[in-house]
């Protein structure tokens, strides 16, 4: 065949490409929702980020596994570095991917995307970074790719085979001389046979983990002393805009307007929860619960705006009010979010 596209579907959530790949691919069906919702509660960030100089990440938290390998039940994975790829000529490499995806495979490929004309790295400094390949045209001889654009925006474009050639090479060439480690490159392909049924006990206890700022998931692999979640993640929140304010030395890595996408993010995908639940008959209808959600989501989004156009413009006097606006958030959500509980713990199980 000339021309293939393997199904996507717009992501839920954007903020980091590991959900935005992974959850373009499953939501596409159906049956992955009940999962879908019984996840992505809790929240997380850097605690120790201007005491240890570390960036500061805020992000969905589901028990600290590397989300791009193995950790959605319903994607087939497999995981390959620049080691066993190496013996693949650039013609080679090109017709290896266009089998995967004739396969059924969306490819995750580890790249250096300065070499991507498309990209906001394009013909700077090394940029490693994964892009998601999933269709082909052999005449125009391109690839189908998903990847934040040069104005940062997330979507589905093509690239030139040539391009990715390029930046396969300059990827490889970085780790071969010690300037990058190899994150691997991944191939997934739907498991539409994994059974997953709603899980309100699962639920329940990611709700209370958030409310008590802890967490219990995957406690046996990982130390999470580094990290704060759930409602304390707002006292650190603050803390960031409180030092991007004050221009602190120690904060490294400045990413601002990701922080308040993801927060959106977070209250929308409770937003959305609290809708389906209601729909599948999970929780009892509660339109003031529902509504009261929206409208955290519509204030961080409205922040998230603000910001993105005060930086824009070069006024960084934003971050000044930014702890306040997010404490209005915080108040308001402890309440609600035990409402919320409350309705789950007594809900009814999916109807099949």
């Amino acid at each position: 065949m000339n021309q293939y596209q393997l199904p996507l579907h717009p992501p839920p959530i954007k903020g980091f490409l590991r959900w935005a790949y992974t959850l373009s691919i499953t939501h596409n069906y159906e049956e992955t929702l009940p999962w879908y919702y019984t996840n992505f509660i809790q929240m997380s960030c850097t605690k120790h980020f201007l005491e240890k100089r570390r960036t500061f990440f805020f992000d969905f938290f589901r028990g600290k596994p590397n989300e791009l390998n193995f950790n959605n039940p319903f994607l087939l994975t497999c995981a390959v570095n620049y080691e066993l790829l190496s013996g693949y000529r650039p013609d080679e490499l090109v017709e290896f991917m266009i089998g995967r995806m004739n396969q059924g495979y969306y490819a995750i490929v580890f790249i250096d995307e300065s070499k991507i004309t498309a990209s906001f790295a394009y013909e700077g400094d090394a940029f490693p970074h994964h892009l998601m390949l999933s269709g082909y045209d052999l005449k125009e001889r391109t690839f189908d790719v998903s990847m934040f654009d040069f104005n940062q925006v997330y979507r589905t474009i093509k690239i030139p085979f040539e391009e990715f050639i390029s930046a396969c090479d300059s990827m490889k060439r970085l780790i071969e001389t010690g300037l990058e480690a190899d994150h691997h490159t991944f191939f997934y392909r739907f498991n539409g046979e994994h059974p997953f049924v709603f899980d309100p006990v699962a639920v329940a206890d990611q709700l209370r983990d958030y409310l008590n700022s802890e967490t219990h998931l995957n406690r046996i692999n990982y130390n999470p002393d580094g990290e704060v979640f759930g409602l304390q993640t707002y006292e650190y929140l603050q803390l960031y805009f409180k030092a991007a304010a004050e221009r602190h030395p120690s904060l490294v890595w400045p990413n601002a307007v990701r922080h308040l996408h993801l927060l959106w993010e977070h209250k929308k995908v409770m937003t959305d929860r609290i809708r389906y639940f209601t729909q599948q008959g999970i929780i009892e209808r509660d339109d003031e619960l529902e509504q009261s959600f929206e409208e955290l989501a519509n204030k961080a989004k409205l922040l998230r705006d603000q910001l993105a156009i005060a930086e824009m413009k070069g006024d960084d006097r934003i971050y000044a009010k930014v702890p306040a606006k997010l404490e209005a958030i915080k108040e308001r959500e402890p309440e609600l979010l035990d409402r919320l509980l409350k309705r789950v713990e007594v809900g009814q199980p999916v109807r099949t």
